[in-house]
């Protein structure tokens, strides 16, 4: 694929992502669940996994990663956004090549994968720190995990639109 097609792609890529993060700060942000509220780039990085592949979705999940550390008011240490995206986009871009096609379960299998490697890893790093409430931070990863994973009903249509149009078979 020609590079003007690739920043093309990829421009694309990163205005609909710009318009669902958009969507989390005006809309999302004030859905309280349980007492939390969904979190949606890990449903990004999985969708883009799930679409791109091994070969491009780490990359987006590394600058997404690092947009959410530098915008996080204290993330569990610093870069992490950027390392756990980044191993969660190969993981489930790995997983869903294998055994899924660019299709809704896909998706949603890439998406959880993402979801659940941040939740335990954010779980991991804190009780490293020092955190002495293990149980309750396994319980709010959990409850995170399920109210963020129906965010995907609205991510896939738009990340399915966007390859689409810019995938060229050549």
């Amino acid at each position: 694929m020609p590079k003007r097609y690739l920043v093309i792609k990829w421009a694309v890529y990163a205005l609909a992502t710009a318009g669902l993060l958009l969507f989390q700060l005006l809309v999302v942000h004030h859905i309280r669940l349980w007492g939390l509220t969904p979190y949606l780039p890990p449903v990004l990085v999985g969708a883009a996994a799930s679409f791109e592949g091994r070969s491009s979705s780490p990359f987006f999940a590394a600058a997404l990663g690092l947009l959410c550390d530098l915008t996080t008011a204290s993330p569990p240490m610093p870069g992490f956004f950027c390392l756990t995206f980044t191993l969660s986009a190969a993981l489930a871009s790995f997983v869903t090549e294998a055994l899924f096609s660019r299709d809704l379960p896909g998706c949603l299998v890439a998406s959880a994968i993402c979801l659940a490697l941040t939740g335990i890893l954010r779980v991991l790093v804190l009780s490293a720190g020092g955190h002495p409430a293990f149980a309750a931070m396994c319980s709010v990863a959990a409850r995170e995990f399920l109210i963020s994973l129906p965010l995907l009903l609205v991510v896939y249509p738009i990340f399915r639109w966007v390859h689409k149009r810019t995938t060229f078979d050549y």
